[in-house]
C-alpha cells in the first residue's frame, strides 16, 4: 500500500473549524482505563502512562487458520467470523474497549489494488448506535467528513496499496463492525477495558479538528503540549573511531521531549540512560525511522527527517532524578561536524509516576539485527515485567531477488499466552500499505515504506525500510510481551533484518498467578469445589495458531451446555483478576455469561474459531468491583447459544507492582512420542509460577552424565529435537523460566535412542530389506532379508495373493511396530488402498481395506509419516493442471481421512513427485523434480506448507531422497547416464550436485535407496530384473558410494515384477 511523501499544510484552527460545540475531557482527569479517543492525541505527553491492569490490545484479521500463507485473504476463507442479515461480521466485542485501528485491502478484477468499492457498505455500532453507515472506499476517502478525513483515514494510493481508519471510536458496552460483502484482507486492532468506569463513548459530532491540525503537522513540529520551562541544549560535536560523547544530561523531576541530529549518523549509536538505567542503546538512524538512509517520504508524528539534514524525535521521555543523552561512534573512521539538540523540561508528576507502584514506564527501546533463522520468527521483542509497545521501525536486506520476505506475519504473544493476541496477515500489512508497496514510497503520520531500494545504495538485491507507530493501538502487558515476525511465507526467506521497537517500560510485573484448575481432572475439580450440568468429557490433540503450530499439544477439555461452576483463589489485595481459560475453538462464537459470587458481570464472548488449530488461549477481565478485598471467588459461568469448552482455568490476580524474584516448579512426566528417526518428541506436564511459565529450555547430552546444554526452547509442553543422526542415545532434561529470567531446577532426565528413516524393513532388524511384487494373476510377493552385506532368501514367499494385476504396491510401517508392511493402491474407479501388516516372517492379512477411495485413476500415491506419530501415511498426487495432493493419516488400523487436501498446486503436469524428510523434523515432506529443478513444500503435520520453493535449479536423471550422509536430512539422489549423483539437503536448500559413483543402474536397471547395512546412511540398491534378476548395492561411507558390481543377490524381482525400493 502506497502514497506519495506526506507533507501536508498546517491547517490553522478557526473560529468556524470549531463552531460545533463539542465537550473535551478534563486533561487532568485520568479515567480508570486509561487515556482513550481524541485524549490519547491530545495528550501524547501522557504516553509514558502504562496501559491499566486489565486492559487489552486485541486483533481481529483476516490471517490463515490453517497457518497458510495462501488462506491469509487472498481467498477470502477467514474474512468473516461468521455472516448475519447485515453481511460479513468482521470484528465484535462485548463490554467496554476501543475501535483503535482498521486496514483493508483487495485486489478485485478490473479495479487498482486496495480500492474497496467491491466490498460495499461498512457498518459500525457502538452501544447500539450506528456511527458509520456508508460504503468503505466512500469512507476512507473521506466521504463522510471529519473526523474521518485525511490522515485519520487514507486512500490505497496515500497508504501504498492499503486503506486505513485511524479514528478512535469508545464504546461502553458492545462493538460490532460489519461489511456487505467479503473484504479479503483486514485487520481490526481494538483495545478492551475491563470496566466502562470512566469510558467516554465515541461521538461523530466531534470533528477533532484539533488532532487533524496536529497530525496534518507530523514531521515538521513536536505534536505534545507545551512544556512550562523547557529548555534546549545544543552542541556539535566530533568522535574518534570508537569514542563516546555526552549530549546533555538534565536533572530531574522532568522528561526529555525532543531529540535532534545532524549529519552523517550512519556508524552512530544513541544511548539514553535515565536514572541510572540504560534503556536506549539503538543505531542512531534506526531510531528515528532512516535506518536505509534519510528518506524523504519520512515525516511520522513522533519522528522525521527534514530538507535540512536534520533527523527529529518527540517522545516523550521522563526521569525522576535525571537523564544523560550520549553518542556512541561504533565505526572505523572519526566522524565530525554532528549537530545536536536535546530539549528537556521539569516536571514534578514524573517523581510519582515512575516510582514505586507508579503508572509510568520509562521510555526503552530493543535494537536487534541480524540474519534470519529458516523456520523462526524473528523476534522484534521479547520484554519482561510491565510496559506498553508504541511503535517499530523494521529495515529488511533481501538475500535473494524479490520481496517475498514481506509474506510474514507479526504474531504478539502477550502475558506468556501460547495463543497470539494479534495475528495479521503479511509485513506490508502489518504497516498498514499492500500489495507491496504498490504505489511506491510513502510517509503518513503513523505509517510508512520510506525507502525501497533494488541493487543501489549498498544495497545488494531488495531492501525496504517501514515504520508503524501504535498510540492508540499500543499494546499493554502485565508480565512478557514477545513480538515476531514472520521473514516470508513461511519463515522460508532469508534476509537481514534490524529493527527498533519503541516502548515504555519498568521491571515490575503486575499480575500474580494465584490459581490454576485442571479441567479435565477429577481431582483438581474436587479442590476448586466444580459443579457442572450438560458436560462431557474428551481428549484433544492439537495445535495453537501462531510460530508454533506445529506442536502438538494434548490435553483433555470438558464441554459443558449447562451451567459451570468453580471457586478460585486470588489475591487479597487484587485490584481485578484476568481469569484464563484454555480451550477448544472448534466451534466459532462461544460465548457464556460471567457471574461472580452470584454477581453478574458481564458476558465472556470469543468470536474466534479454527477447527485445525484448535487449541486457543483467552481472557476475561473481571473488574475490582466483584473481586478487591476478597481471597477466593465463585466463579459460574452460564453458556450462550452452544457448549462452552475448558481444558484449564487460571486466575491471574492483578497485584500492585512487584519485582519477581520466584522461579517456576519443576517440570514433571517428561515421555517421548512419535517417530525416533531424524527427530526425537519430547512432552511433559506443565510447571507452575507465580506469573506464568513463559518457556522451557531443553537440555540435552549425548552422555547421562552430561554435559547438558540448550538443544532448543519452546512455549509450549513439546519439543522436537530436529536433525539427529541414527543410532545415538540422547538424554534429555527440561527447565521452566519465567518471563523475568528465573528459571526453576530441571527435571528428571529422560532418554531415548534415535533411528534412520526406513522404507523396506521387514523383519525390524534397523536394516531395510527388499521386497518384490509379482502381480498380475499370481499376485505373490517375495522378501529377501538383509544381514548387512547381501539379501537372504531365495523365493521366500511372504504373501500368495497380494497386488493383482496392475496395482501400484508400496512398503511402509503402517501400524508403527518397526516392521514394514505392504499395501497396494488398486487405483482407477474402485480406488481401494489394501495393507498387509508383516509380522516378521510374512504378511499376515488378505484383502484388509484400508481405505475405499484414495489415489483414483492415474493419480500417483506414495507412503511417508507425514504427522511424525511413527506410523507410515499415504498420499496421492493427482498432477496435471489440478495439481493437488491429497493425505489420509494411518492410525494403526486405517487410513483415516478421505479427501483431504494438504495442497492445492504441487507436482504439475508430468512432474515426479518424491516424499522425504529433508528439513530433518521427523515429519516427511514432499519434493517434486521437473526434469531439472526440484521444488519443497515441508509437512508441518497438517499440511503441505510452502508454495513453489525451489531447492535446486539443475537436477539431472532420475531423482529420489535419501539421507546418505546421515546427518539427519533427506538429500537428492540422482541416476543419470550410469552414475549416481547426490545434492545434500542444508534445511533450507540442496546443495551442488556432486557425483558419488561413475558406475551404477546400468541401462533399463531399476534403481532404488535404503540403509541396508543397517549403519543410518542410506545406500543405492539397483535391480537388473529380467531373465538375470540380478540385485546389486553401492554402500554409502558419507561421502560416496562404495563397490562396484557388489551383487546381493543372484535371483529376485524376475521379469517385469515390481521391486521395492525402487523409483518405480
Amino acid at each position: 500500500m502506497r502514497t506519495t511523501a506526506f507533507r501536508a499544510t498546517v491547517v490553522a484552527l478557526t473560529a468556524a473549524a470549531l463552531a460545533v460545540p463539542v465537550a473535551h475531557a478534563d486533561p487532568t482527569a485520568v479515567a480508570e482505563v486509561g487515556a482513550h479517543g481524541w485524549d490519547t492525541y491530545r495528550q501524547l505527553d501522557r504516553l509514558p502512562t502504562l496501559t491499566p491492569p486489565g486492559g487489552q490490545t486485541r486483533q481481529f484479521s483476516s490471517f490463515g487458520r490453517d497457518g497458510s500463507n495462501d488462506h491469509d485473504g487472498f481467498s477470502g476463507r477467514y474474512s468473516c467470523l461468521r455472516t448475519d442479515a447485515q453481511g460479513c461480521v468482521i470484528a465484535e466485542d462485548a463490554g467496554a474497549g476501543e475501535i483503535a485501528s482498521m486496514w483493508f485491502t483487495q485486489g478485485t478484477a478490473g479495479r487498482p489494488t486496495g480500492d474497496m468499492t467491491a466490498v460495499g457498505k461498512i457498518r459500525i455500532e457502538l452501544d447500539g448506535r450506528t456511527v458509520v453507515d456508508r460504503s468503505l472506499q466512500s469512507l476512507v476517502s473521506g466521504g463522510q467528513g471529519a473526523p474521518f478525513v485525511h490522515p485519520l483515514v487514507t486512500t490505497a494510493d496515500q497508504s501504498s496499496g492499503g486503506v486505513q481508519v485511524k479514528v478512535p471510536m469508545p464504546y461502553r458496552t458492545s462493538m460490532k463492525i460489519t461489511v456487505e460483502r467479503n473484504p479479503n484482507f483486514y485487520h481490526v486492532d481494538y483495545r478492551h477495558f475491563p470496566t466502562a468506569d470512566g469510558v467516554v463513548a465515541f461521538n461523530p459530532a466531534d470533528r477533532a479538528d484539533d488532532v487533524l491540525a496536529t497530525l496534518r503537522a507530523s514531521g515538521t513540529r513536536d505534536p505534545k503540549p507545551a512544556a512550562a520551562g523547557a529548555t534546549t541544549a545544543s552542541r556539535t560535536v566530533s568522535l574518534a573511531p570508537g569514542a563516546r560523547t555526552t549530549l546533555a544530561q538534565p536533572t530531574g523531576p522532568g522528561a526529555i521531549s525532543a531529540l535532534r541530529l545532524r549529519g552523517d549518523l550512519s556508524a552512530l549509536r544513541l544511548r539514553i540512560t535515565f536514572d541510572g538505567k540504560t534503556t536506549v542503546d539503538s543505531p542512531a538512524r534506526e531510531f528515528f525511522g532512516a535506518g536505509l538512509g534519510t528518506a524523504r517520504t519520512l515525516g511520522s508524528l513522533m519522528f522525521a527527517s527534514d530538507p535540512a539534514g536534520w533527523s527529529s524525535s518527540w517522545w516523550p521521555m521522563p526521569y525522576r532524578t535525571g537523564a544523560t543523552v550520549e553518542l556512541v561512534n561504533t565505526g572505523t573512521a572519526a566522524v565530525s561536524g554532528i549537530g545536536t539538540e536535546v530539549t528537556s523540561a521539569p516536571d514534578a508528576r514524573w517523581t510519582t509516576a515512575l516510582g514505586p507502584g507508579g503508572d509510568a514506564g520509562y521510555f526503552t527501546t530493543q535494537s536487534k539485527v541480524g540474519a534470519t533463522t529458516p523456520g523462526q520468527d524473528w523476534a522484534m521483542v521479547s520484554a519482561a515485567g510491565r510496559g506498553k509497545l508504541v511503535g517499530v521501525t523494521q529495515n529488511v536486506r533481501g538475500a535473494t531477488v524479490g520481496r517475498g520476505y514481506l509474506e510474514g506475519d507479526e504474531r504478539v504473544h502477550v502475558d506468556s499466552s501460547p495463543s497470539p493476541q494479534w495475528h495479521g496477515t503479511g509485513t506490508e500489512d502489518f504497516y498498514e500499505g499492500g500489495w507491496y508497496f504498490d504505489r511506491g514510497e510513502f510517509g503518513n503520520p503513523f505509517n510508512g515504506n520510506t525507502r525501497h531500494l533494488v541493487a543501489r545504495d549498498g544495497c545488494a538485491t531488495e531492501c525496504d525500510s517501514v515504520y508503524r507507530l501504535m498510540l492508540a493501538d499500543s499494546i499493554g502487558y502485565g508480565s512478557a510481551l514477545d513480538f515476531g515476525i514472520e521473514h516470508g511465507p513461511q519463515n522460508d526467506v532469508p534476509a537481514e533484518y534490524s529493527t527498533t521497537a519503541y516502548l515504555y517500560a519498568r521491571p515490575e510485573t503486575a499480575t500474580r498467578r494465584t490459581d490454576v484448575l485442571d479441567a479435565g481432572d477429577p481431582a483438581s475439580r474436587s479442590a476448586h469445589s466444580w459443579t457442572e450440568t450438560g458436560g462431557a468429557q474428551a481428549a484433544l490433540e492439537s495445535r495453537f495458531e501462531g510460530d508454533e503450530d506445529e506442536v502438538v499439544v494434548r490435553d483433555d477439555v470438558r464441554s459443558s451446555t449447562g451451567q459451570t461452576s468453580f471457586r478460585l483463589a486470588v489475591a487479597s489485595t487484587n485490584t481485578g483478576v484476568l481469569l484464563r481459560r484454555l480451550g477448544d475453538q472448534t466451534r466459532a462464537g462461544q460465548r457464556a455469561d460471567v457471574l461472580v459470587d452470584g454477581v453478574s458481570v458481564g458476558t465472556w464472548a470469543q468470536p474466534l474459531g479454527n477447527d485445525i488449530s484448535r487449541w486457543l488461549d483467552d481472557t476475561y477481565a473481571l473488574p475490582s468491583s466483584a473481586t478487591a478485598g476478597k481471597s477466593s471467588i465463585a466463579v459460574t459461568l452460564r453458556p450462550v447459544g452452544g457448549a462452552w469448552t475448558a481444558a484449564k482455568y487460571a486466575a491471574d490476580s492483578l497485584v500492585p507492582p512487584f519485582l519477581d524474584t520466584a522461579a517456576p516448579s519443576v517440570p514433571t512426566g517428561l515421555a517421548f512420542s512419535g517417530t525416533r528417526a531424524h527427530s526425537l518428541r519430547l512432552n511433559w506436564q506443565p510447571a507452575s509460577d507465580d506469573v506464568a511459565v513463559d518457556t522451557y529450555r531443553v537440555l540435552g547430552s549425548t552422555s547421562a552424565s552430561g554435559p547438558f546444554t540448550v538443544v532448543g526452547t519452546t512455549a509450549s509442553t513439546s519439543f522436537a529435537h530436529k536433525v539427529l543422526r541414527a543410532n545415538q542415545n540422547w538424554y534429555y532434561k527440561v527447565v521452566a523460566v519465567d518471563a523475568a529470567g528465573n528459571a526453576g531446577t530441571p527435571s528428571a532426565v529422560a532418554t531415548a535412542r534415535t533411528a534412520h528413516p526406513l522404507s523396506s524393513d521387514v523383519d525390524g532388524d534397523s536394516r531395510d530389506d527388499i521386497v518384490t511384487f509379482t502381480r498380475g494373476t499370481a499376485a505373490d510377493v517375495f522378501a529377501a532379508k538383509s544381514d548387512g552385506s547381501r539379501f537372504v532368501g531365495d523365493a521366500v514367499k511372504w504373501h500368495d495373493r497380494f497386488a493383482i494385476d496392475g496395482e501400484i504396491p508400496v512398503t511402509g510401517d503402517f501400524d508403527g511396530d518397526g516392521r514394514y508392511d505392504v499395501a497396494t493402491f488398486t487405483r482407477g474407479a474402485a480406488a481401494d488402498v489394501f495393507v498387509s501388516l508383516s509380522d516378521g516372517t510374512k504378511f499376515a492379512q488378505d484383502g484388509w481395506k484400508w481405505h475405499d477411495y484414495f489415489a483414483a485413476d492415474a493419480e500417483v500415491p506414495l507412503v511417508g509419516d507425514f504427522d511424525g506419530d511413527g506410523r507410515d501415511d499415504i498420499a496421492t498426487f493427482t498432477r496435471g493442471d489440478n495439481a493437488d495432493v491429497f493425505v489420509s493419516l494411518s492410525t494403526g488400523r486405517g487410513f483415516a481421512q478421505a479427501g483431504w487436501k494438504w495442497h492445492d498446486h504441487f507436482a504439475v503436469g508430468t512432474e515426479r513427485p518424491a516424499v522425504g524428510d529433508v528439513d530433518g523434523d521427523g515429519r516427511d515432506d514432499i519434493v517434486t523434480f521437473t526434469g531439472g529443478a526440484a521444488y519443497v513444500s515441508l509437512s508441518d503435520g497438517t499440511k503441505f506448507v510452502q508454495n513453489a520453493w525451489s531447492w535446486h535449479a539443475a537436477l539431472p536423471g532420475r531423482s529420489t531422497l535419501g539421507d546418505v550422509d546421515g546427518d539427519g536430512r533427506d538429500d537428492v539422489v540422482s541416476f543419470v547416464d550410469e552414475t549416481v549423483s547426490v545434492a545434500l539437503s542444508t534445511g533450507s536448500s540442496f546443495g551442488a550436485s556432486t557425483r558419488w559413483h561413475d558406475h551404477f543402474a546400468v541401462g533399463e536397471e531399476l534403481p532404488g535407496v535404503g540403509d541396508f547395512d543397517g549403519d543410518g546412511r542410506d545406500d543405492v540398491v539397483t535391480f537388473t530384473r529380467g531373465t538375470t534378476a540380478d540385485v546389486y548395492v553401492a554402500t554409502s561411507n558419507g561421502s560416496r558410494f562404495v563397490g562396484d558390481g557388489v551383487r546381493w543377490h543372484d535371483g529376485f524381482a524376475v521379469g517385469q515384477e515390481v521391486p521395492r525400493p525402487s523409483l518405480f
